[in-house]
């Protein structure tokens, strides 16, 4: 076992280089690192001091003659923290332009690569005196390019140990109070520690700095010894980063199976919202890539784990949307959690449950078909009144976006229901007169045993308030909350009880909504009053991939699910790449012989496709494309909604838009976005206003949204013809 007063901490980088090394220098590590246990100190592990380095208690220690370990080793004490790992040259390197030292404010442990940092800065202030922010393809004047003239020392009205309470390292001091624009502020965070990142973000909006204080829960422990890096390892901004060693057989795993990130490490932001103890609902918005759904399962876990703890009966219920996510998400939380933890976390998207549960209730439940719905409506439309002189599809538009929408029942209940959205007034005498319709169309639903999602949901939390079951689980937690609509979440207060502590943790991002339309989780009854929080930072997207899909959305409003708005300016990325590629061609032959040239490109690069997906707005254009590329010789794996994605796969990816939601690649090629498919024509012809077409359209910019911003190294767009009106400047 592991010495007792000696502590072994692993940072991210460490694992990250690990990852990186040649399968047969990997297999050393194990026997290096019991060696290191048992004896830190012994003279065969040959300590080296970094010549010319920044810190002179970064050493360097033998692997074998190739590899070389970097640490940071005490003078006195028994903390050793394991930084890199590398070979022999490029660990020096590495090691040379490092520091690693305890923050004397905020009492966190940091990896600092000071020169890194004031030359992005330096390059981004050169930069920015000769242009704006470079252009994306899209031409929107987007805030960030706007702000560029505006914002000129951004934090002078802070002063040192204010920044470094957020989590600067007093090295980087001077490199943060050079920052004067949004370019430089973008190229910056790609090299402070994440835990200052939200911090300096907000604090470049223009927040007051204790307001930012306040919000990020930052305080300034009584007492902190720049020398105790064992009590700098234990805060919640040094877990973010490093690892703490405490057991052999965990230390084995780690190095015999290297653990993805996401699954270890927690950003500050994101474990203050899992580990703790809430007195109510919370609801956490972010943009694409901050984690939302792995603090959801992290969330889940946590909750499971507290359960068994006290030996409480009882399970948490996870849902979300589709069921292709809660798929995808029972497989990653298998990864997380132990057997145990699992069997007390139910998996299941909410539309599969209501329906199980009516079942199970003895009701007639029946899945719509197109053939079932036309029907209905025919039998219904009879008895409308002509004289009104609307449509059909005026109905079908009123039915759902009024009726469903506010759970109408009856017809005092759409006399009384709020109409936002929907282009044609209608008195009270005339809604009276349209009743009769939605009437009609209800009862032959049910005498087929048909059931509306909306309907369902409604019958099921009626069903378990009169038996008295309501709080059937301990806790739920909700992913994709801004694609439920007022239904669902009054049907997840039911199944959540009554409110109380731990009730309720729901995750969204309206700027990612696709289905569905703006809600209020108060009027749901669910308060979220001082436990609304949200995660600013992108792990997955280049800043300069987030960008261009942010320009997408340009000015439309978002709202935050409980009445207010929700900008997107206040949310970076902190990895850097290639710009996204926009390629136009006249014949379709020639955007499809780019794409297949493309990927065979690739391929020769990365030998194989699997980390690499091509999307499209519909099902049938996948399915051409699809098998286009599979008689060009490429493997493809269509991506389907019953199914979880099979890493092992060498495969390309193909698949919708909306199958791609909460997915991740390397490269994501949108071929095919023509005017015709964004917004996809067939649809905005079926909208009877121009009230109903706008919302269409703000759904469709973030369908286009969410696809190119799964990408984590390049988006490439491609389009024949006349290309879609997203890619153009608006107004």
């Amino acid at each position: 076992m592991i010495p007792d007063k000696l502590t072994v901490a692993l940072s991210t980088g460490f694992l990250k280089a690990l990852n990186q090394l040649p399968e047969k220098a990997r297999g050393k590590v194990a026997a290096f690192i019991s060696k290191f246990r048992d004896n830190p100190r012994s003279p065969g592990l040959n300590y080296e001091r970094i010549e010319g380095g920044k810190d002179p208690l970064i050493r360097s220690i033998r692997v074998d003659q190739d590899i070389r370990c970097i640490l940071r080793a005490p003078e006195q004490g028994d903390t050793y923290v394991l930084l890199w790992i590398d070979k022999h040259d490029d660990a020096y390197d590495w090691a040379r332009r490092k520091t690693c030292h305890v923050n004397r404010v905020s009492g966190a442990l940091q990896i600092v690569d000071v020169e890194a940092a004031e030359s992005a800065v330096g390059v981004a202030t050169a930069a920015a005196g000769t242009e704006a922010i470079p252009a994306a393809p899209i031409a929107i004047a987007s805030q960030e390019n706007r702000a560029n003239t505006e914002l000129a020392s951004l934090f002078t009205h802070c002063d040192d140990d204010q920044l470094m309470l957020l989590g600067v390292p007093e090295a980087l001091l001077p490199a943060v109070r050079a920052v004067q624009s949004e370019e430089a502020l973008a190229r910056l965070i790609e090299w402070v520690p994440q835990d200052c990142v939200d911090g300096l973000i907000l604090l470049a909006e223009g927040r007051p700095i204790q307001a930012v204080i306040e919000e990020l829960e930052r305080q300034r422990p009584d007492h902190i010894d720049p020398e105790d890096v064992a009590t700098a390892l234990a805060t919640p901004e040094s877990q973010a980063e490093f690892l703490v060693i405490t057991d052999d057989d965990e230390l084995e795993a780690m190095l015999s199976a290297p653990l993805e990130q996401w699954r270890v490490f927690l950003h500050p932001s994101q474990r203050r919202l899992v580990n703790r103890d809430w007195n109510g609902p919370v609801r956490v918005l972010g943009g694409a890539g901050t984690g939302k759904t792995v603090v959801a399962m992290h969330r889940a876990r946590w909750l499971a784990n507290r359960l068994l703890a006290s030996d409480t009966p009882g399970q948490v219920l996870f849902t979300t949307f589709t069921r292709n996510l809660a798929t995808d998400i029972r497989s990653n939380l298998a990864k997380i959690c132990s057997p145990e933890e699992l069997r007390r976390i139910e998996v299941i998207h909410l539309d599969g449950w209501v329906m199980t549960f009516l079942k199970n209730q003895g009701l007639q439940v029946r899945v719509f078909n197109d053939e079932a719905r036309e029907a209905c409506w025919s039998l219904a439309m009879d008895v409308a009144d002509p004289a009104m002189g609307l449509e059909e599809r005026f109905y079908m538009e009123e039915w759902k976006d009024v009726v469903l929408a506010n759970g109408c029942r009856s017809r005092d209940d759409y006399l009384a229901a709020r109409r936002i959205g929907r282009g044609t007034r209608l008195s009270k005498q005339q809604r009276a007169q349209i009743w009769p319709v939605f009437d009609a169309l209800r009862a032959e639903f049910r005498q087929r045993g048909l059931w509306e999602p909306e309907e369902a949901k409604t019958a099921a939390a009626d069903l378990l308030r009169n038996a008295d079951q309501g709080g059937r689980y301990l806790a739920v937690v909700v992913d994709e909350a801004q694609d439920l609509d007022v239904a669902s979440f009054s049907l997840i207060r039911v199944l959540a009880g009554e409110p109380h502590a731990n009730d309720l943790f729901i995750v969204g991002d309206p700027h990612q909504r696709i289905y569905g339309k703006p809600i209020v989780l108060s009027r749901c009854g669910i308060d979220v009053r001082g436990r609304s929080r949200k995660l600013r930072i992108n792990y997955r997207t280049t800043e300069e991939t987030r960008a261009w899909a942010t320009a997408v959305l340009e000015g439309v409003n978002f709202d935050d699910l409980d009445g207010g708005n929700d900008p997107s300016s206040d949310y970076r990325s902190l990895l850097h790449g290639e710009k996204p590629v926009l390629r136009g061609f006249e014949d379709p032959a020639d955007e499809q012989r780019f794409l297949q040239d493309s990927l065979t490109q690739l391929r020769g690069i990365d030998g194989n496709l699997a980390s690499t997906c091509v999307t499209l707005r519909t099902k049938t254009a996948r399915d051409r494309v699809a098998q286009a590329l599979e008689k060009a010789g490429f493997p493809v794996r269509l991506i389907e909604a019953n199914e979880a994605d099979d890493p092992s796969d060498p495969a390309l990816r193909v698949a919708t838009m909306h199958r791609v939601k909460g997915l991740e690649f390397d490269q994501v090629f949108i071929p095919e976005l023509t005017a015709e498919q964004m917004p996809y024509r067939v649809e905005v012809s079926r909208r009877p206003d121009q009230v109903s077409r706008e919302q269409f359209e703000q759904q469709e910019r973030s369908l286009l949204h969410v696809a190119a911003t799964r990408a984590k190294k390049r988006v490439v767009v491609t389009y024949s013809g006349k290309p879609s009106s997203f890619l153009t400047p608006r107004g």
